[in-house]
């Protein structure tokens, strides 16, 4: 028997899981072995699609499937199987068009299953392309024929305020769950389709009740799934709606090993799940 049996942990990347500069710390790293050690399930759940989601593969590897695309499909990287997954419907090509011809600065990226399309290039949309080590594959979003899954606009920080209003007031606004996903990033999935779900459909899988799964996170994308989980947990850099919502708030923050110290404090049974 480990000490861990039986626990779902599920981290967000971003902000949460990694670093400032994008990495998986040291102290992270040791802390998330040693819990999959003890009978852990560790996994993340993260807007990223699994291709964007390699780099980090690399560093670290969860032993249990991933929620991806902000809770619209649950990947398996141990397989390279989807396990469960939902699409947009023709509608948001309307609604990419809109937010095209409304707003023409904002970037506009387009995910499938397994491609990210660069439909409309900005120098926000150049970043993300860099960060998550996506090929070339600059596609006008009329031309993508295969399912989509999700569209990510993007534009400077200061300018998401007009593009949340846009949105809001928009033909679509109730046609699609959308999500801010980062200070840049503001995503439209399918109706429903956000991390809480997703990670109560993952630990159905799975067979761990809710009571048994912790999920850490640090944005307004989180929020699902912090309310979602049995044990919800803000790092000490989360945005201020997260910290309201979630039962736990750490004194580290991404930068500090914050895993690690979640890890800490549930094998000495607090949360009280042991």
């Amino acid at each position: 028997m480990g000490k861990f049996d039986n626990i779902l942990l599920c981290v967000d990347l971003d902000d949460t899981l990694l670093t400032s500069d994008k990495r998986v710390s040291r102290g992270n790293y040791d802390a998330i072995e040693y819990f999959k050690s003890e009978g852990g399930l560790f996994t993340f759940a993260t807007g990223r699609v699994p291709l964007g989601a390699k780099p980090i593969i690399r560093q670290i590897m969860p032993n249990a499937p991933a929620v991806c695309f902000n809770g619209a499909v649950i990947y398996d990287f141990e397989s390279g199987e989807t396990l469960w997954s939902r699409s947009l419907d023709k509608g948001a090509l309307d609604a990419a068009r809109y937010i095209d011809e409304t707003l023409p600065d904002v970037g506009i990226e387009v995910c499938t299953a397994d491609k990210a399309y660069f439909c409309k290039v900005n120098d926000v949309v150049l970043e993300h392309q860099r960060l998550e080590e996506f090929p070339d594959n600059f596609v006008g979003y009329r031309d993508i024929k295969e399912e989509w899954i999700k569209i990510l606009f993007m534009t400077e920080e200061e300018n998401m305020p007009v593009l949340r209003e846009t949105v809001d007031n928009s033909p679509f606004a109730d046609s699609y769950t959308f999500v801010k996903s980062s200070p840049w990033y503001y995503e439209l999935l399918p109706k429903g389709a956000e991390k809480g779900s997703g990670l109560l459909r993952l630990a159905k899988i799975l067979g761990i009740p809710r009571g048994r799964v912790i999920a850490v996170g640090d944005n307004e994308n989180d929020l699902g799934m912090i309310k979602a989980a049995g044990t919800g947990i803000a790092v000490a850099n989360a945005a201020d709606c997260v910290k309201a919502a979630a039962d736990r708030v750490m004194r580290e923050s991404c930068d500090e090993d914050a895993i690690a110290a979640v890890i800490r404090m549930t094998e000495n049974g607090n949360p009280d799940i042991m």
